[in-house]
């Protein structure tokens, strides 16, 4: 964990104190009375050490900036989730080391579907994808409920995934879902790497992206 923090930058919202701050709120989905017994311990561990990595190593801009701006690491993974496969690259490769291999006591077979999931989860982060998973979610629960059961039945492994993507998506814009003078201190720290974000558009001539003007973005209006 110490080793995963230090890999962290220090930007005002994409921090370890955000990937602290989603791990806790994957932590109470988690222990909802819905999902109570219906993840196993594998699926847990990974549903908490993909929050905890989702971010890791964020340079504080957005893709598109990334892409904008012809960077390296938009140019390595070729314009896709560029920020998401970065992140994932980082941790995996921390895991590597002798000395910070958490998971050395897990199978061969546990660890795949570790790396499996974990993957597919911190890729769902990408809020590019926002739409589409959220009508997936729709188009699944409204077949379970024409099903007729009251209970949540995953039974595959596309149905427990989807479950846990959205549950790590919604920990990471759960912001406004928290009280009111911590929610304001995260809307002024996502503002801030916005604003920053926009002064770099500016001085290299790129257009400015939306929310990222702090000469003329509306706080209340972005954040709906």
């Amino acid at each position: 964990m110490m080793t995963l923090e230090e890999h962290y930058l220090n930007v005002p919202y994409h921090n370890s104190l955000h990937a602290a701050d989603v791990v806790q709120s994957v932590h109470v989905l988690l222990l909802s009375p819905a999902l109570d017994s219906v993840f196993t311990d594998l699926e847990t561990l990974t549903a908490l050490f993909a929050a905890a990595i989702h971010d890791v190593d964020h340079p504080g801009v957005t893709n598109q900036y990334l892409i904008n701006s012809s960077s390296e690491l938009a140019l390595m993974y070729n314009d896709e989730s560029v920020l998401e496969n970065h992140s994932l690259a980082v941790a995996f490769k921390v895991l590597q080391l002798e000395e910070t291999d958490i998971f050395v006591n897990l199978t061969k077979k546990q660890r795949q579907t570790l790396r499996k999931m974990t993957i597919d989860m911190v890729l769902a982060t990408d809020m590019s994808k926002h739409m589409s998973l959220l009508a997936d979610l729709k188009t699944m629960v409204e077949t379970k409920k024409v099903a007729g059961s009251g209970v949540l039945l995953l039974d595959n492994y596309t149905e427990r995934i989807q479950v846990l993507q959205n549950m790590l998506h919604c920990a990471d814009l759960s912001n406004p879902t928290k009280r009111l003078d911590i929610y304001k201190r995260w809307c002024e720290s996502v503002m801030e790497e916005f604003f920053q974000q926009g002064d770099k558009e500016r001085s290299l001539g790129l257009d400015i992206s939306p929310m990222c003007d702090r000469y003329n973005a509306t706080i209340e209006k972005s954040q709906i």
